[in-house]
């Protein structure tokens, strides 16, 4: 039977030879958010851009991937010239990968589509806009 009482040594944790105030620390969530809003903003005319999903993909590359809903004016109203009193805004939602030094190396428009079989909704990623990932910004 084991006594309660009874310690036992516990180890001790590892650093880094470098020590602590050397190592890899990753970005704050809000440069992250505020990177690909104001990208998506730049490249899309968008009205709004909003993140709503943010995934650390590899901490030891600092690889992100986000999920971004941008609205934008419908171009049909726009190209009716039609008069209105409040705009009308279409969602679109993008996915995009960003490297450890807050670039964008590859993002896509996110489309609904019904699955046949199942009836389910799933998404595709149009790939036109994607950005060949380079070894060189490391």
């Amino acid at each position: 039977m084991v006594n309660v009482s009874d310690t036992k040594k516990m180890s001790k944790p590892e650093l880094s030879p470098a020590g602590p105030e050397t190592e890899r620390k990753l970005p704050p969530i809000e440069d992250v958010r505020d990177a690909i809003s104001n990208f998506l903003a730049q490249m899309v005319d968008a009205q709004e851009v909003s993140v709503t999903k943010l995934v650390l993909l590899d901490a030891e590359k600092v690889t992100w991937e986000a999920e971004a809903d941008v609205y934008v004016p419908n171009p049909t109203i726009r190209a009716l010239d039609l008069p209105m009193e409040k705009e009308v805004l279409d969602c679109q939602k993008y996915l995009l990968r960003m490297d450890k030094h807050l670039n964008i190396v590859a993002y896509g428009r996110r489309y609904p589509v019904r699955d046949k079989d199942s009836g389910e909704d799933r998404y595709i990623v149009e790939d036109r806009y994607s950005v060949m990932e380079r070894e060189d910004r490391e």
